[in-house]
């Protein structure tokens, strides 16, 4: 790696952070730097969701007033995101790749269609359910976001919010930082997985967790000063310029 891809790596994974901490979409931003360089494709990704790990370090403090109060939501969470990125690494390193890959694109589309319909849909459909079931609701769904980020991950911000907003009680802005955390929390799983058997190129991966880590910081402090219709118009956005990105 030259010291102009080191530079280039730092750039991408800071404005990557930041995205990732307001909307999502930070191997949008990353995964096409790496291929860029001449990474094969399953190198890149393992390198990339290495190097984008501390993401979670960087969006968990710069978050702590959104996430105070939230310990019930990201006890109940935790286990299915975990548990889910473990299958989804397993998945990545044991399977073929092109029928998944098929369907990432319209995956994230109709994450994106959910999150613009998603005050309509609070207020007609599944709030209406018994606390037990949101909470079932929201474990099977925080278990796909996991396991989707364990195999490829760009976008799972804008898939969490989309589903596990349609059956929470917290503001998008809670909720959001409880996604940075628990994408996160999948995003390190899956990085233990691939650190043990999976081809990292580690210098290009500690130089997106250099700019990573900063850019979290400064998302997270951005995200406050946008209006909640604001920010989920703009996930909408990053994560259709996303589906079109993978699908093209």
């Amino acid at each position: 790696m030259s010291a102009l891809q080191a530079v280039a790596l730092v750039a991408a994974g800071l404005a990557a952070g930041t995205a990732s901490a307001m909307a999502g979409g930070a191997s949008i931003i990353t995964f096409p730097v790496l291929l860029a360089m001449g990474v094969p494709p399953l190198t890149a990704n393992v390198t990339n969701t290495v190097g984008l790990s501390p993401i979670v370090i960087g969006t968990g403090l710069g978050a702590l007033p959104e996430l105070r109060g939230q310990r019930a939501r990201l006890t109940a969470l935790a286990l299915p995101s975990l548990v889910g990125a473990l299958a989804g690494a397993v998945l990545l390193l044991t399977t073929p790749t092109s029928v998944f890959e098929a369907i990432v694109p319209a995956l994230i589309a109709v994450s994106c269609v959910l999150m613009l319909l998603q005050p309509w849909l609070v207020r007609h459909t599944l709030r209406g359910r018994g606390e037990r079931g949101r909470r079932w609701v929201a474990q099977a769904s925080t278990f796909v976001v996991g396991m989707y980020t364990g195999y490829f991950g760009a976008a799972s911000g804008v898939l969490f919010l989309a589903l596990v907003g349609l059956v929470s009680v917290a503001s998008l802005h809670e909720l959001n930082a409880a996604k940075n955390l628990l994408v996160g929390i999948a995003n390190a799983a899956a990085t233990v997985v691939f650190v043990l058997v999976a081809p990292v190129r580690w210098p290009m991966a500690l130089a997106l967790a250099a700019g990573s880590l900063v850019g979290g910081m400064i998302g997270t402090r951005l995200v406050r000063r946008v209006p909640a219709p604001h920010l989920r118009t703009g996930i909408a956005v990053v994560g259709l310029v996303v589906a079109v990105r993978l699908a093209v």
